[in-house]
């Protein structure tokens, strides 16, 4: 079995990965979904320094594609559910079987806070709403992704509403975008009923509101309940949005996992220096 196990195939672990490739250092990545993780919601990447006019999540996706391809990764689509520590081992228990590793990376990102209401066509991914156009669809959240949701069903939506608590808090260029959209609007007010129907009611504050689809981003929070028992064990490091809390950025994660590759080369090379 290879020396490192990696707990999901977003950037960051495909980061380590191929870092750990570099160095001639064999990675199992597990990954229960796609490839990409949350990237593949993005409107756009902006910030990386190297897409100056900006590149779709799914074509960061296509990027990644490449790089496992390239590096030949190998990849495992299985569920972690658990991690322990036998010894000097770690043991990696997933839904088809169970192995051992010397070094985990996790890098399983977040997953999303839930709504107190439940909705046959609410949605917490802008990549799991069907496709096709729509009269209107209600985005609940006032932060980054509830906005960066809002464009991209812009453009295949009559009216986009987002429906915010409080006062914005995307960042003030995501903000800017959205204004130039003449079919989104910005709503205070609180979301309280969904009844179904042909359409979804949806009964708020602000009005109510007859809707194709309901898209929520209220927050995000580390999917961790795996690894609970060995977050403080050396030789485990997490990786990307699962540890940097509201500072969510491709940059960091591709950072983190870089670093997380040359940690392990190092301490495979030199022991305990640092």
């Amino acid at each position: 079995m290879a020396l490192v196990g990696i707990v999901g195939a977003g950037i960051g672990g495909i980061a380590t990965a191929v870092q750990l490739k570099r160095y001639g250092i064999e990675s199992v990545i597990f990954e229960r979904n796609k490839i990409g993780g949350l990237i593949r919601n993005a409107y756009s990447v902006e910030n990386t320094m190297f897409f100056p006019n900006g590149i779709k999540g799914e074509k960061v996706v296509e990027i990644l594609e490449e790089y496992v391809k390239k590096y030949d990764l190998k990849i495992l689509r299985e569920e972690v559910r658990d991690i322990s520590k036998s010894g000097e081992e770690f043991k990696v228990t997933t839904d088809k079987g169970q192995y051992s590793f010397k070094y985990v990376v996790v890098a399983s990102g977040t997953r999303p806070k839930r709504l107190s209401i439940n909705a046959s066509r609410l949605f917490y991914h802008v990549v799991d709403v069907p496709q096709g156009r729509f009269e209107r669809v209600l985005i609940i959240g006032g932060g980054d992704v509830a906005f960066d949701y809002a464009l991209t069903m812009s453009k295949r939506t009559r009216e986009v509403i987002i429906l915010m608590r409080s006062e914005p808090k995307a960042l003030p260029l995501l903000q800017e975008y959205v204004k130039e959209k003449s079919n989104i609007t910005l709503l205070r007010g609180q979301v309280w009923e969904v009844e179904e129907g042909e359409k979804l009611l949806a009964k708020t504050t602000a009005g109510d509101f007859e809707v194709d689809v309901i898209l929520a981003a209220i927050g995000r929070e580390p999917n961790l309940e795996f690894a609970k028992a060995v977050l403080n064990e050396r030789n485990l490091f997490l990786v990307g949005d699962v540890k940097n809390g509201i500072y969510r950025q491709t940059a960091l994660s591709i950072a983190d996992g870089i670093k997380t590759a040359m940690i392990i080369w190092r301490r495979e090379r030199y022991g305990d220096t640092e």
